[in-house]
């Protein structure tokens, strides 16, 4: 049951950063002004999805399970409640109404007529002293409860079958060990076999599993040899689960393919040095690139793109997201933040939302949090992947271009993208 959520790492993949030189470029007369796009948005889910229904179900499931188990517990219990007489370590409960002998605990429920028959009675009272020494009634409750929780595993319900089947082997050879003859016994066995009920939670006399019972009474030990191989082929077993359940960190991940889009670029400066900024920043970027993420970029130098063209380039690379680094501005200096923007109605709208919280928020060390907005550009409406727009503070406040100006801030930066882009690849 626990091997298939155990998880064995075999190493944990850290990603190597070097430290990089980062050219930093003169201040320019900001040339416009960024209007601020969309409104912000908080996350909608819905609350009936297929995998909740499915949860449902099982906890409905489960809880009918549960009341049968605790319905049975009840019933049992009030059976002690009864008059009994005590044979050694049992407590006899003479019933009218079960015509078959079980046993919890140290409690014998036997109908009064069988008792009549000394032959069955003295096999019976001998079995299940057994199951009351051995403590069998534990085994029982504790796979009852497993399949409250595991109903809809079937191997389940086998290993149900096989412990039950264990205690009467169990107890069939201790009782005849202890002196009762073996063909008598064996009779006893195959004339309970008519009587069908047991009671719940119980270890019954008659588990009607007549001919195992019988072909394990008269059959010889087994061999040293013939153990040896069973035990071995135990060990083999357990081993090939464990090693199948065990997880490869990095390894059994496909790597996070990201189009990182450095904005405006040649005759297109942007804001004020905006386009040197994020080239800076795209390119650093990408020398973290490995095989945990791979980063691709629209453009490697201060080279003009048209939007047309960069929408082509990201549909025709397929990746998994797109990111496209901007500088903001606004009329008002002490306007400051890190936002992003995303597209509502675009097919991966949601998961364009997430990852847009995730890139954000690690940017809340050296930005204040404007949040995630909804914008139709675009470069984002006509894009066929999840995208977002993420403009990294504001060129026309003071503490957001004293950041992204400053050489070892850029670094910081770059590298908090590429962990943003490791985290957003856990959740493929």
């Amino acid at each position: 049951m626990l091997a298939p959520i155990l998880e064995i790492n075999t190493f944990e993949a850290v990603p190597s950063i070097t430290d990089i030189s980062l050219q930093v470029s003169e201040e320019q007369t900001i040339s416009k002004e960024i209007i601020t796009l969309g409104t912000q948005v908080q996350t909608e889910t819905s609350n009936f999805t297929f995998s909740s229904i499915l949860w449902y179900l099982y906890l409905v499931i489960s809880m009918g399970f549960l009341f049968r188990f605790f319905k049975n517990l009840i019933d049992i219990i009030k059976l002690t409640k009864q008059k009994h007489s005590q044979i050694g370590n049992l407590k006899l409960v003479e019933t009218n109404d079960h015509k078959n002998a079980s046993s919890f605990f140290n409690y014998l429920f036997v109908n009064s007529e069988s008792l009549n028959d000394e032959t069955y009675s003295k096999s019976v009272i001998q079995h299940e002293l057994v199951h009351c020494n051995e403590w069998h009634t534990i085994d029982v409750i504790f796979v009852e409860l497993l399949l409250c929780v595991f109903w809809f595993n079937p191997f389940i319900w086998l290993y149900k079958q096989a412990i039950i089947q264990n205690h009467e082997f169990i107890a069939d050879s201790k009782t005849v060990n202890s002196g009762i003859d073996i063909e008598d016994y064996s009779q006893t066995i195959i004339k309970s076999g008519l009587k069908e009920y047991r009671v719940p939670l119980t270890s019954g006399f008659n588990f009607i599993q007549i001919k195992n019972r019988i072909i394990m009474l008269h059959q010889s030990k087994s061999s040293l040899l013939k153990r040896t191989l069973k035990i071995s082929s135990v060990v083999l077993l357990f081993t090939c689960i464990f090693v199948l359940s065990c997880t490869y960190n990095d390894m059994n991940k496909d790597s996070l393919i990201v189009v990182i889009d450095a904005a405006h670029g040649g005759k297109d400066s942007g804001n004020s040095n905006e386009k040197e900024i994020v080239l800076e920043l795209t390119n650093t970027l990408a020398s973290l690139s490995d095989e945990h993420v791979e980063i691709i970029l629209t453009r490697s130098q201060d080279e003009f793109l048209t939007l047309k063209e960069r929408v082509e380039f990201i549909n025709t690379k397929k990746p998994d997201l797109f990111l496209s680094l901007h500088c903001n501005a606004a009329n008002n200096k002490s306007v400051s933040g890190v936002e992003a923007y995303y597209n509502s109605i675009n097919e991966h709208n949601k998961l364009s939302l997430n990852y847009a919280e995730i890139l954000v928020e690690h940017q809340l060390d050296r930005f204040s949090n404007r949040g995630v907005k909804t914008a139709s550009l675009y470069i984002l409406k006509n894009t066929t992947v999840p995208g977002i727009v993420l403009e990294l503070g504001f060129l026309t406040n003071e503490n957001d271009r004293a950041v992204l100006t400053d050489k070892e801030k850029q670094l910081e930066i770059a590298k908090s993208l590429y962990e943003s882009l490791l985290e957003i690849r856990e959740l493929q």
